[in-house]
């Protein structure tokens, strides 16, 4: 921090000042020690003042000559070193700095009822095993960096070890003020994801959910035969693609949405399905649609099923053993549908149909058309009608008959034929020949 440097800064520089204003001397006054103040005097000049001074070195000097003479006077003499007692002593910073060599394990600490606990920085908190006196909390312990797989500017990799988890700590140069995360390692309260040795060819990445028991996931199963790529996500998984997606599947794909389900294609959807395509909407229900659709039309129409809808019987049959779904199906198209079916199109409907077209309608049939009505038929046209038959046009019901040719031969058939005419009756003819039998 900017205090922390003015302070060494100003340490510094007292160390300087501390050299700069210091004398150097001797005497043979035997109270000289390191620390005493005193006044030096200058037998050379003898008018130089000098101010307080305080002793920062001594060193002491006895010679005793007895053993060579008769004198048993011994000689002592020092030679001091002193700065001016107005000037802080700080010493010059000469102790090397402490090296530790190799790394050392240390725990993850934070506050009590949390699990996670960075900085803005990504940076966590330790303490270390040989640390008797550790709070184990983070507060009495610096910051320390985490090694990621990549660090960028706001990408890269960003995994946060978690309170209690145990990492190696490894230390800049050595220097014990610059401690450096390297990993994390698994231990007994702590374990690895699966079992071991049975699962020794997966490969996992797993975390846990913050102050809950769930889990994501992403492994790799590398076991012969059984090669597998697992994601597991707790709650919701997005993918986002900018640009294009492909995918694809060499054999079968399942899917299964246990709510809702959206699609929304911005411009066009295309599907190519080589064999058949089932789509059921509802619960699975099987010949339930079937069984009561066939049991409504003979309670109504009796044998008349079996004589005239023989074949629609036998398509009901068909799909009896169909498995059915129970639901709604809404299909909205905003402009054009076309749908194209290469050989036969059946479509079963076991209550009412209803079609409404805004314009017009046109069906071509290129064989044959049957319409069979089991109860009644009603049809009403707002203007006008055409009806254009190319050879025979015939209308039965019961006994009475009318069938007009192509000739243009128009019999009429019938028990009692009754002709009603409000106003006028006209029958306008070359020849009219009325017959009794």
């Amino acid at each position: 921090s900017v205090a922390e440097a003015e302070r060494a800064e100003k340490l510094r520089m007292q160390a300087s000042e501390a050299d700069h204003d210091r004398v150097f001397g001797g005497s043979t006054s035997r109270i000289l020690e390191a620390g005493r103040r005193f006044t030096p005097y200058e037998v050379a000049h003898p008018d130089h003042a000098y101010e307080e001074h305080v002793v920062v070195k001594a060193v002491h000097t006895v010679v005793d000559r007895s053993y060579e003479t008769n004198s048993n006077e011994p000689e002592y003499t020092n030679t001091f070193e002193a700065v001016p007692s107005r000037v802080a002593m700080t010493p010059h910073r000469e102790t090397k700095r402490p090296r530790i060599e190799g790394t050392q394990v240390a725990i993850v600490a934070g506050p009590s009822g949390e699990e996670i606990h960075p900085d803005q920085y990504g940076r966590i908190k330790l303490w270390f095993p040989w640390d008797r006196k550790a709070k184990k909390d983070g507060s009495d312990t610096c910051w320390v960096r985490v090694a990621q797989n990549w660090a960028g500017s706001t990408w890269g990799g960003q995994i946060i070890p978690r309170i209690g988890m145990e990492v190696m700590v490894a230390f800049v140069d050595g220097d014990p003020d610059r401690p450096l995360i390297t990993g994390v390692v698994p231990n007994p309260a702590n374990a690895v994801p699966y079992t071991l040795p049975a699962n020794k060819t997966k490969s996992t990445f797993r975390t846990q959910t913050h102050k809950g028991t769930g889990f994501n996931e992403m492994s790799f199963e590398d076991e012969n035969g059984r090669e597998e790529i697992y994601m597991h996500a707790q709650r919701d998984h997005r993918i986002h693609v900018e640009n294009s997606r492909s995918k694809r599947v060499d054999n079968n794909q399942s899917e299964s949405v246990g709510h809702n389900k959206t699609i929304e294609v911005g411009n066009n959807h295309h599907e190519v399905i080589g064999g058949n395509m089932t789509l059921m909407v509802g619960p699975n229900i099987l010949q339930k649609g079937v069984t009561a659709a066939m049991g409504i039309l003979r309670s109504k129409v009796g044998d008349l099923l079996t004589d005239k809808l023989g074949a629609f019987t036998d398509k009901l049959g068909f799909l009896s053993d169909t498995t059915m779904g129970e639901g709604n199906l809404v299909i909205g198209v905003a402009k054009n549908k076309a749908e194209t079916v290469m050989v036969s199109s059946t479509e079963i409907v076991g209550a009412a149909k209803s079609m409404t077209i805004g314009g017009g309608l046109q069906t071509t049939v290129g064989g044959i058309r049957n319409d069979s009505t089991a109860i009644g038929h009603y049809q009403e046209v707002g203007m006008a009608k055409s009806t254009v038959v190319g050879k025979t046009y015939e209308i039965v019901v019961g006994k009475t008959s009318v069938r007009m040719e192509a000739d243009g031969t128009v019999h009429l058939k019938g028990e009692n034929v009754t002709i009603e005419a409000g106003q006028e009756l006209v029958l306008k003819a070359s020849k009219v020949d009325i017959r009794r039998n």
